[in-house]
């Protein structure tokens, strides 16, 4: 016979889930605790919680219709998944840790440590993906979070590891990853991989010392938008290889080998920062030859090719130099190919060049021609030398 304490002790476990789900502020349908102190009963309360995450994973519903909060406290050391292969689970689950640094999940004997193919989100979790595994956490499901959860890498002997992988088989989409730091293995870890992944928000992400700091994979991995993201002392910082219009909006960049390499070349940059540098283009004393019209006041025929990116790597155009034939007026237009996006109006003399800052915002994507028309006053044609200022990121 079960004793009045145990009864006890029991309602009260069971009035703790339902409040626990009530102020979760979730509609979630269950709650599991994960707990090294834990008895490993039923996980019901801190008292019978599971010692393993696995077996809070394992005990999780399966119905599609159902949500199961699982609530992981702190460790003193490391939760194992200790299971071979890669893991798997298809239950709809929450993964609630502490803090990010208070809870920490490897897996000593597996390929992996989870993958989670069911509506899925894990906050404030920490995964050490050890020295050899394939990949950390893996989320295949629209829609999945990941927020405030660290990654980490440093340890890796053998690469490539993916640290948190976004693989839908075709067209996921509405994905967050929020608030999470990344700090690896500077030839074996990649940070993010978005495979099939679109329509995606990446923000506040810390990247440091990644083979790959973010990579894109697959046709489906469009307008995804990344912003506040630092991403440094990697082999590549932004890894382009497949997707279309990405937006990439306060994104800090620094001590990469290589800050970007874009296999795409049609998306949208808003405040890049970094130690870019400056070169001038072309590399001589001749410049590019901008004929004005044979008629007055008529702008160029056709634009005229300034300058090709012929790199993988967008840039901005800083500045611009340009040495008149004549001493008038001259006005001079740059186009991308779409769009007039600078519009110059000097008084030129023949002793004296004219050096001005680029008055646009623009960043341009890898491969872009730069072109420009000009027009004077008097019948021509009368040609300006033309150089750029080119700062590739």
């Amino acid at each position: 016979m079960i004793g009045s304490e145990e009864r006890l002790q029991k309602l009260i476990e069971r009035q703790s889930d339902m409040l626990g789900n009530a102020s979760s502020n979730d509609a979630i349908t269950a709650t599991l605790r994960v707990s090294p102190n834990g008895s490993g009963a039923d996980g019901l309360s801190w008292r019978t919680a599971y010692q393993t995450i696995q077996a809070a994973l394992d005990a999780a519903s399966t119905d599609g219709d159902d949500c199961t909060l699982i609530l992981v406290s702190p460790h003193a050391t490391h939760y194992d998944i200790a299971t071979a292969g890669d893991p798997s689970w298809s239950a709809n689950v929450i993964i609630k840790g502490t803090h990010r640094n208070w809870a920490k999940v490897m897996n000593s004997v597996g390929d992996s440590i989870m993958t989670l193919t069911g509506k899925s989100a894990v906050i404030d979790m920490n995964f050490n993906v050890g020295v050899d595994l394939d990949f950390g956490l893996k989320v295949t499901h629209s829609g999945a979070r990941v927020y405030s959860c660290q990654f980490v890498g440093e340890d890796l002997t053998s690469g490539p590891c993916v640290a948190l992988w976004l693989d839908h088989a075709s067209g996921g989409k509405h994905a967050k990853v929020i608030d999470c730091d990344f700090v690896g293995h500077a030839t074996n870890m990649i940070g993010v991989y978005i495979d099939e992944f679109g329509y995606s928000n990446f923000e506040r992400l810390r990247i440091h010392s990644c083979a790959v700091g973010i990579g894109f994979t697959g046709a489906s991995s469009d307008k995804n938008i990344l912003e506040m993201c630092d991403i440094g002392e990697c082999l590549i910082g932004l890894d382009i290889d497949d997707g279309s219009e990405q937006h990439f909006h306060d994104i800090i960049l620094h001590h990469n080998t290589v800050n970007v390499d874009d296999e795409v070349g049609d998306h949208i940059w808003t405040n890049i920062f970094g130690s870019f540098a400056i070169k001038v283009l072309p590399d001589d004393f001749t410049g590019v030859n901008v004929p004005t019209h044979g008629t007055a006041n008529t702008w160029t025929a056709a634009p005229v090719a300034v300058y090709t990116n012929a790199t993988g790597r967008p840039f901005r155009v800083v500045g611009v130099h340009v040495l008149p034939a004549e001493s008038q007026f001259y006005r001079l237009k740059f186009t991308d190919g779409t769009t007039y996006y600078d519009d110059l109006l000097f008084n030129a003399t023949k002793r004296e060049g004219v050096a001005a800052p680029s008055g646009t915002e623009y960043i341009f994507n890898k491969g872009t021609v730069i072109s420009a028309v000009s027009k004077c006053p008097n019948a021509g044609p009368d040609a300006l030398s033309v150089w750029l200022e080119i700062q590739e990121i």
